[in-house]
């Protein structure tokens, strides 16, 4: 009786066995398959990189083949050398082709960082839209750069080249493919009852009923979205006080992020200048800044050397390698929260 209840169990084991071979060989083959797709899609973006002396461009498309219902994403990158200055254009440059292949869409404004090797990277973002299907080219931009202060003797630039991109439909090829064959005319109705018409006029009155009620919500809603904002507005002298407290307490001098530092307070005083005076600080070179000061009547001559003498300093450290004292930069710090709060507004908004 033993003997027989073993050759009933065997072979239910090694059947056992078997379907879980076969499974993780169907598993197996499935991840096998899916490895290429995988790679495929981390390489669908198109780099390519451009080089002039110490001065660095790339150009970062993604994806390389989008449908016409699909956005893309054109990215410009300039590394250039501490104490240089870097222009990335602001539209796509105009071509000679008939057909308009992309319309752009959205532009970020340029950011910079420093990087590990100590120079400056300058970037900007596009966001292009496509008209139609097809095979058309990114064409190719202009990065200008100079020494700091410089730019009218000696302007550099930098030419990328044109980048091809495949736009596809999300059409099928055919009208057979989605069963979109036409149709035969279908025959004459007939007139509806007369009590369409009371139908047709209630349903007309119930929607302009709701159209009316609609519009007097979004009223009220954009009505008390201006009255909150101008409720929670915070004046740039404020901004200006928190932003160089939350500086002080990122603790960038003790990690020996020197430069970081200095072009977080100066950009904290540029845009307070904006927020005050209403001069564009963020985007004008020092000189140019200094020479508007010089010309206009915005702020008080008496301040025009204080802001001088802490803008100066800062290109110092941040494009001229040098490097500040302790006392230097407790200065820097008591400087900018001075001037803040000698120009700030007073109770009566002036």
């Amino acid at each position: 009786m033993m003997n027989l209840s073993k050759k009933k169990i065997l072979p239910e084991s090694l059947l056992r066995v078997l379907l879980v071979l076969g499974a993780a060989g169907l598993l197996m083959l499935v991840v096998c398959r899916q490895t290429p797709e995988t790679e495929n899609k981390a390489a669908s973006g198109i780099h390519k990189t451009f080089e002039k002396g110490q001065v660095t461009v790339a150009v970062d498309v993604d994806p390389s083949t989008i449908t016409v219902a699909d956005r893309l994403e054109l990215k410009i990158t300039a590394l250039i050398p501490s104490g240089y200055e870097a222009e990335l254009p602001d539209q796509l440059p105009e071509t000679d082709e008939k057909e308009v292949s992309f319309s752009l869409v959205e532009v970020t404004a340029p950011s910079q960082e420093l990087t590990e090797d100590s120079r400056i990277s300058v970037s900007r973002i596009y966001v292009l839209e496509p008209f139609l299907s097809g095979a058309y080219t990114i064409p190719a931009m202009t990065v200008h750069f100079w020494k700091a202060g410089e730019k009218d003797k000696a302007d550099q630039s930098i030419d990328t080249e044109p980048v091809p991109v495949t736009v596809t439909s999300v059409l099928p090829k055919t009208a057979d493919e989605k069963g979109m064959n036409p149709h035969d005319i279908r025959p004459p109705s007939s007139l509806p009852p007369s009590m369409a018409v009371w139908y047709w006029t209630a349903g007309i009155a119930a929607g302009l009923l709701l159209m009316g009620l609609g519009a007097f919500l979004i009223i009220r809603k954009r009505r008390n979205a201006r009255l909150v904002a101008a409720e929670i507005f915070i004046p740039p002298h404020e901004s200006a006080f928190l932003a160089l407290d939350q500086l002080i307490a990122a603790r960038l001098i003790e990690k020996g992020e020197v430069k970081v530092f200095y072009q977080e307070i100066s950009g904290i005083l540029r845009r307070y200048i904006e927020g005050r005076f209403g001069i564009r600080a963020p985007e004008q070179t020092t000189e140019e800044f200094l020479d508007g000061l010089r010309t206009g009547s915005a702020l008080d001559i008496r301040y025009q050397g204080l802001l001088k003498q802490f803008l100066t300093h800062c290109d110092l450290v941040k494009f001229a390698a040098h490097l500040p004292s302790s006392e230097d930069i407790q200065n820097t710090i008591d400087s900018c929260r001075t001037f803040v709060q000698e120009t700030r507004m007073n109770e009566a908004g002036n």
